[in-house]
């Protein structure tokens, strides 16, 4: 269990079982082993959150404290004696050691506190000390940076005719694909894909690629599509005129699938493989009528021409088999292609302005020190670092990226060489942050690869120390039936083997309920989570001991203010978004108005929302007051709303803050109370960062506040009896006597319309380019069936998919100690809630009739003092 010199021990770490003490214990062996009081300095450990690095840091000193005393405290006795026994020391050669150990710590807390770090905050570290002589900032927030660039572009975009010939190239592209067409949202996410960490190798290809470059490849892309078309709309147009030559009638095909496939290709309907089994079939067969067919005449038309015909669909097949896999490339990768012209224009853009403001963004740090390493600008740098550090311990190591473990691997590896130790600890189940670079392959690669460098000593954590006994058996049942539904053999592997033991906590309960696929299913959950929440109360737990967690911020947005409605304290990490409550909307619409005055819809919803809300009334039907003011001037059209209020006229906006201004709608609608004190507040700290933001131009903060309001929220502090509600990957290394998960029947190919991908080609047919970026490649890959590139890329992105959609289950099912409530409604194959029927069934326990089964006994456990 004990790191042993030059040895990389792996450990694979299920849920619930108590990797944080397995750290803590090795990370005290190698202390306490070593005769120097400070040796902590050349030991770092890396986790993956603050919190992570914070609890280790805490359980280290107070054992350190604890074995420093002369009477040790009962619950430490066991890891005292257990260090006491494996380092051969006396009890009070330990409790020396460990007194001077936290005399030098408490002397030089920042070297301690400093090795024990988020291993951003230790990327962060290495680079501050290249750019030692240089003043640099941190910024955290990517999307405020990028909001900046984009507004800077769209500027340089607009005032150079260049570019403004490429945006408005761009634009009809969008509409002739009946695409809106939003310029900012679309730059903000070609930037965005500019500094994620996944996209960096593919990125440093494409940024050498100038403007002249996109466009003529553009036009290489073009000019192929349009000659492929035009061979398919050919075959099409000779089928159709054979039958005109022939006087065959299209009705005579065989369930007209022949005249239906050639139609395609004469109009150009392509994309979507118009080839499926039955019309293979009957052609391969020579069927080309239906047996029950009785017009002889066509018959004989049919028979005599069926060889030309054949050859004919032969050919188009060939011809469609040898083209569709670039064709298609083409045609997904030209729909971006305008804007990713402008990626050289941005990277510019990005470089200006992180030199002007002295700045590195968070998001590019593993970036910027990978390429440091690769340069061979930090080896002085490393060297040090190299014979500073002698053990590493890293922890969530399946979360961890390509790029942090290349930067770090060197490290280790070296430390290694030098009869130094190193320990990593992870579990390849609980990866859900691959769409921020998190890549469990490396995992599973790092266990079953060799090394030369050094041995390797693997070790699977069996027993679960956190959850009770019934919980940790329907895991296991639960997730070997899943395991069936992967093709991939390591994502297979990796949950037919997860079976883990019981630590003598013996009982525990798990529910599950399969509610009415209906209209109404979100209040249909809702009430009963109430209704389990009050059954709860009633079994002695208590507010905070019940978790709810969710899949996303709209599902826990919907929980959070309806259980705060019915007067239920509610501590969310969701948060309450600001957005969601009328006064703000209110204000929101206020300001749409100022800025656009001609916009009548936000006038319809600014009364709207006064009048059903009775913040300002009228004799007259809601209807007939609406049309008697809606085109009204401004000026007027306030004055009606306002009524006799004279505190907000066009006059008194015009010169003023963006901050006084709202605070004069609050006052004049009378919007402030005690109930939305809170929102009203944080509305108008908001206001305030935005004006130092954006500056003070309504347009511009109405832009800022769309790009910010699903983040801006109010938050509960922790030290209050609050049900929690949080999504799966915030709870994420947490426990919960209690946890509820409504909605248990996301997609287990949830998020791949959000996925994006690189995808290799020929640089040849891309003018040098490769690999190249495409969206949404869902609608159209799954259909083609024949070609091995398309079939291999797209089941391994499903594949991928599926691996974080059942890992998001597990995280979630994994989070409870006593009791395990889940919702569900019953869906179709691709839903998580069919194969968790399908493991009820396959234990013979499913019943049509039924909707709830439960398992162990449902009480509140009384613990043993």
């Amino acid at each position: 269990m004990l790191v042993l010199p030059s040895t990389l021990k792996i450990y694979n770490a299920s849920a619930g079982s108590g990797k944080t003490t397995l750290l803590v214990i090795n990370y005290l062996y190698i202390l306490l082993k070593s005769p120097y009081p400070d040796e902590y300095k050349r030991i770092l450990a890396l986790t993956f959150t603050k919190k992570a690095s914070e609890e280790m840091k805490n359980r280290i000193l107070q054992c350190i404290k604890e074995f420093s005393n002369k009477k040790v405290k009962k619950e430490y006795c066991y890891l005292f004696n257990y260090i006491t026994k494996n380092l051969s020391l006396t009890k009070h050669q330990l409790y020396q050691r460990s007194e001077k150990i936290l005399f030098s710590i408490l002397h030089d807390f920042h070297s301690f506190s400093r090795n024990i770090s988020t291993i951003d905050k230790f990327t962060y570290n290495i680079i501050r000390s290249f750019f030692s002589e240089k003043e640099i900032h941190l910024e955290m927030d990517t999307d405020r940076f990028l909001f900046k660039i984009v507004e800077n572009i769209l500027y340089k975009l607009k005032n150079t005719e260049k570019w403004s010939n490429v945006l408005i190239q761009s634009s009809l592209d969008k509409l002739k694909r009946g695409k809106n067409w939003n310029l900012r949202k679309e730059l903000f996410k070609i930037a965005h894909v500019m500094v994620e960490e996944n996209n960096f190798f593919p990125i440093k290809k494409m940024k050498n690629f100038s403007l002249e470059n996109f466009l003529q490849l553009k036009s290489t892309l073009i000019k192929r599509t349009k000659e492929f078309e035009k061979k398919c709309k050919k075959k099409g147009e000779k089928f159709f005129q054979l039958l005109e030559n022939t006087v065959i009638q299209e009705h005579s095909f065989i369930h007209l699938d022949l005249p239906r496939f050639f139609r395609k290709f004469k109009n150009g309907n392509i994309f979507f493989n118009p080839f499926h089994e039955r019309i293979e079939k009957n052609i391969q067969k020579g069927i080309f009528y239906s047996k029950f067919f009785s017009d002889m005449n066509q018959k004989i038309l049919i028979e005599k021409n069926q060889k030309k015909i054949f050859l004919l669909y032969e050919k188009t097949k060939s011809i469609y088999k040898q083209n569709i896999f670039n064709y298609l490339l083409d045609k997904l990768f030209l729909k971006n292609i305008s804007l990713l012209s402008i990626i050289h224009e941005i990277e510019k853009e990005i470089h200006s302005i992180k030199n002007e403001k002295k700045i590195i963004l968070n998001a590019e740090l593993n970036k910027i020190l990978y390429e440091k390493i690769v340069e061979g600008t930090f080896p002085n740098i490393y060297e040090k670092i190299g014979i500073q550090y002698k053990h590493y311990f890293i922890d969530e190591f399946q979360d961890i990226s390509f790029l942090q473990w290349k930067n770090i691997k060197i490290l280790v590896e070296n430390a290694l060489s030098e009869n130094g130790s190193a320990m990593i600890v992870g579990d390849p189940k609980q990866s859900i942050y691959r769409w921020r670079g998190g890549d469990s392959k490396q995992f599973i690669e790092l266990i079953y690869s060799k090394s030369n460098y050094y041995k390797k000593d693997i070790k699977t954590i069996e027993r679960n120390f956190r959850s009770y006994e019934e919980i940790v058996k329907f895991n296991n049942l639960l997730y070997q039936s899943i395991s069936k539904i992967f093709h991939s053999t390591i994502y297979q592997d990796i949950y037919t083997n997860y079976k883990q033991k019981i630590d003598k906590k013996y009982g525990g309960y798990v529910e599950i309920n399969f509610l009415n696929d209906s209209k109404n299913y979100k209040e249909h959950i809702y009430s009963n989570i109430k209704k389990k929440i009050e059954k709860l109360l009633k079994q002695k737990y208590i507010l905070s001991d019940i978790a709810i967690l969710v899949r996303n911020n709209e599902e826990g947005h919907f929980l959070s203010e309806k259980l705060v409605k019915d007067g239920i304290i509610v501590n969310t990490s969701v948060s309450l978004l600001i957005k969601n409550h009328l006064e703000i909307q209110i204000i929101i619409n206020f300001f749409y108005i100022i800025a656009y005055p001609h916009c009548y819809q936000k006038r319809v919803l600014l009364i709207f929302l006064l009048l059903k809300n009775k913040f300002i009334r009228t004799k007259r039907n809601d209807h007939d007051f609406i049309i008697k003011i809606l085109f009204l001037p401004l000026d007027l059209f306030l004055k009606q709303i306002l009524f006799k209020k004279n505190s907000l006229t066009l006059k008194k906006l015009y010169n003023q803050s963006i901050y006084n201004i709202s605070e004069k709608i609050i006052e004049s609608f009378g919007l402030l109370n005690k109930r939305n004190s809170t929102y009203i507040y944080s509305f108008l700290d908001f206001v305030y960062r935005s004006i130092k933001r954006v500056g003070n131009s309504v347009i511009d903060f109405l832009d800022y506040w769309e790009f910010q309001k699903e983040k801006e929220s109010i938050v509960i502090s922790d030290h209050i009896n609050a049900i929690r509600i949080m999504t799966i990957h915030k709870s994420k290394g947490l426990q919960f006597p209690v946890v509820l998960i409504p909605f248990t029947n996301w997609s287990l190919f949830s998020n791949k319309e959000k996925e994006k991908v690189w995808i290799n080609v020929n640089p040849h047919l891309y003018n040098g380019l490769n690999p190249i970026f495409l969206e949404k490649i869902e609608p159209y890959f799954k259909y083609i069936k024949h070609d091995n590139n398309i079939r291999n890329f797209y089941e391994d992105y499903l594949s991928n998919i599926k691996f974080d959609n059942i890992n998001l289950l597990y995280v979630a099912t994994t989070r409870s100690i006593e009791q395990l409530i889940l919702f569900s409604k019953l869906g179709n194959d691709k839903s998580v809630s069919f194969y968790i029927k399908n493991f009820l069934c396959e234990k013979k326990m499913w019943n049509e009739k039924k909707f709830q089964y439960c398992f162990g006994k449902e009480k509140k456990i009384i613990k043993n003092s």
